[in-house]
């Protein structure tokens, strides 16, 4: 009798799991999320990679940020700004949303500078998921676009390692158009005869604000006029670059944004012990016309600065990704901190 109850046993057993499994088995079962712990879950996509270790593709990007915003509801929002002509999304991801003192840093415009959005992708981590650690930042809303032109990001990386312009079809079968050459500001005024060559690599496009990229920038500068600083991430020269670019005179507020930059130079040299110069960015480049941050100065935007990183031109390796996403950050944070005084 005992033998033949636990023959029964064995065999209730080996029908239960042989059940279990079959149940595990079926496509589209899963457990319910209120039955687990939470330890238990499946986590998202904005764990399943180290953002640092790889460029990211505009796939990943989107992915990782919508996951982020997916994870943390109350801490973050992600916005979709235009669609490009390729039709992907330029977004942007609102860290903080509910804060008054806002921060908009802008990411790679131009298409080969890979350091301005592996930055920008470095900044969002940080005050995400790394809140804790930054008190002083969480003070402010960050709006963050760290992917402005990805069609021309992802030809760059898929086709042209050099391309810097958008994907947009021009005339005489051309395509692209220099996004930090299309805004509305001394768009017009005669310079380097290639800015009105669809060829060139400078090409300004066939108006101000022709394409959707620069619409959505225009759109989100004018949406968020009252922020305290704006920051555009290029590579290409260890600088912070004040307005104008189009003339050897300073813009009316150049004092004060001097000293924001200033600040900004100073916590990168006491992070990295790198110099970074401040100045006019007509002191140190040829005119340019139609530039982002002259733009969003002549609307009144507060403090407007471009961030060049790296000194090998346009290039960066992996293992730099840290290190220049810390250096942007720290920079950008110290100017914030020196823009939102009110005795500058």
């Amino acid at each position: 009798m005992v033998q033949k109850l636990s023959l029964l046993s064995s065999q209730s057993v080996a029908l239960m799991l042989l059940l279990l499994v079959t149940i595990i088995s079926i496509p589209g079962f899963q457990a319910i999320p209120g039955d687990l712990p939470r330890e238990c879950y499946n986590r998202t996509f904005a764990d399943e990679f180290n953002v640092f270790d790889f460029f990211l593709s505009y796939e990943d990007t989107q992915q990782w940020l919508d996951a982020l915003a997916t994870e943390n509801p109350e801490k973050c929002q992600l916005q979709k700004l235009e669609e490009t002509y390729e039709g992907r999304n330029v977004s942007a991801i609102v860290i903080n949303y509910n804060l008054p003192k806002k921060i908009i840093v802008i990411g790679n415009l131009q298409a080969r500078e890979w350091v301005g959005m592996s930055s920008a992708v470095y900044i969002i981590h940080e005050l995400i998921l790394n809140a804790g650690n930054y008190p002083e930042a969480n003070k402010f809303q960050w709006i963050i676009v760290p992917m402005p032109n990805p069609d021309g990001y992802e030809f760059s990386r898929v086709h042209d390692r050099k391309w810097n312009k958008n994907r947009s079809p021009q005339s005489n079968a051309n395509f692209g158009v220099n996004l930090d050459g299309n805004f509305n500001n001394q768009w017009n005024v005669n310079g380097n005869p290639s800015r009105a060559d669809p060829a060139g690599r400078v090409y300004r496009g066939p108006a101000p604000f022709s394409e959707p990229e620069t619409r959505a920038l225009r759109d989100l500068m004018h949406n968020h006029i009252d922020a305290v600083l704006l920051v555009d991430l290029q590579g290409f020269g260890q600088l912070i670059l004040m307005p104008w670019s189009w003339t050897e005179e300073p813009a009316p507020n150049a004092d004060r944004t001097r000293a924001i930059a200033i600040a900004g130079s100073a916590a990168i040299f006491e992070q990295t012990q790198q110099f970074f110069d401040v100045g006019i960015a007509s002191d140190y480049f040829p005119f340019a016309y139609g530039v982002c941050h002259d733009y969003c100065n002549a609307i009144g935007v507060k403090t407007c600065l471009t961030l060049r990183q790296t000194m090998q031109e346009y290039e960066i390796s992996t293992d730099q990704i840290i290190l220049f996403g810390q250096e942007a950050f720290v920079a950008i944070h110290a100017m914030a901190e020196k823009s939102n005084l009110s005795n500058i």
